[in-house]
């Protein structure tokens, strides 16, 4: 069974996007059930850096959010970031 895990800042990130921006939240967790369930979903998987890290883009509030996670264990998924693209 698959553990999936957020950083501690992505994880405060996503409570407050539940308290003031409740699309991007659902949003969001959609992403995650992706990287959640095995097999991991395609759409988790459509981009990856050379190291390892896995990005993930939605859309929602006419804004785009990346969610970058990694699996540096089998089964134990990690959420590194979340943010919108426009604040890189």
């Amino acid at each position: 069974m698959r553990q999936l895990e957020l950083d501690p800042i992505p994880a405060e990130k996503l409570d407050g996007f539940h308290a003031t921006l409740p699309r991007v939240a659902e949003m969001i967790e959609e992403c995650l059930d992706w990287v959640d369930v095995e097999p991991v979903d395609t759409r988790a998987k459509r981009r990856r850096f050379s190291n390892g890290m896995w990005a993930i883009v939605g859309s929602t509030a006419g804004s785009d959010w990346l969610v970058l996670w990694d699996e540096v264990e089998p089964g134990h998924p990690v959420i590194r970031f979340i943010g919108e693209t426009a604040s890189l």
